[in-house]
C-alpha cells in the first residue's frame, strides 16, 4: 500500500468518526434551542440557532473533504512527503480497512449506548408513567436509533466502504 493511500484511508476514517460524533452533539444542541424556546429566552434562542446553523455547516464541511475529497488534503498538507519508503507493507485493501474501521465505530456506538439505553428503560418503568409524559423520553429514543445506527453499521460495513470506496 502506498503512503498516499494509507493517508487516504486514515483520514476517511477521521470523517467517520467526526460524523458518528455529531451525531451526539446535535441532539443536544436541538434540546438546548427546545429550552431555550421554551423559556421565551428568545436572544439565546437566536443566537443558539445561529451557532447550530454554523456548526452543522462546519460538520458538513468538513466530512465532505473527509471522505470524498482526502486526496486534496494530502496535497495541501504534502502528508505524503518526507517518508523513506514509498510503500507501506499492509497485505489488506483500502476497502477492508475502511469496513473494519466502520465496524470498530459501530461497536462503539453500540456498546455506549446500550447501557444508556437499559438504564433510561429501566428509569422509564420505575415512574410508571406513559411515554409522552415522560420527560427523557426523547433521549431514550435517541439512545435507541444509536443502537440501531450501530448496530446496523457493524453488519453492513461492507456496504458502507463501497459506497464510500466508489464516491472517490
Amino acid at each position: 500500500m502506498s503512503i498516499k493511500t494509507f493517508w487516504i484511508i486514515l483520514i476517511k476514517i477521521l470523517g467517520l468518526l467526526l460524523i458518528f460524533g455529531a451525531l451526539t452533539i446535535v441532539p443536544q444542541w436541538f434540546y438546548s434551542i427546545y429550552s431555550a424556546y421554551q423559556t421565551h429566552d428568545f436572544d439565546s434562542f437566536i443566537m443558539l440557532i445561529s451557532i447550530l446553523l454554523i456548526v452543522l455547516f462546519v460538520y458538513f464541511i468538513v466530512f465532505k473533504f473527509c471522505i470524498y475529497k482526502s486526496s486534496w488534503i494530502i496535497e495541501k498538507l504534502k502528508l505524503d512527503k518526507g517518508f523513506e519508503d514509498e510503500k507501506i507493507e499492509l497485505n489488506s485493501k483500502g476497502n477492508r480497512i475502511i469496513s473494519i474501521a466502520i465496524i470498530v465505530i459501530g461497536g462503539l456506538m453500540f456498546v455506549e449506548s446500550i447501557p444508556i439505553l437499559f438504564k433510561q428503560i429501566f428509569v422509564f418503568f420505575q415512574q410508571e408513567s406513559l411515554l409522552k409524559d415522560y420527560p427523557g423520553s426523547g433521549w431514550m429514543i435517541f439512545n435507541f436509533v444509536k443502537v440501531i445506527i450501530g448496530y446496523l453499521l457493524m453488519t453492513n460495513s461492507f456496504r458502507i466502504a463501497n459506497l464510500i470506496e466508489k464516491e472517490k
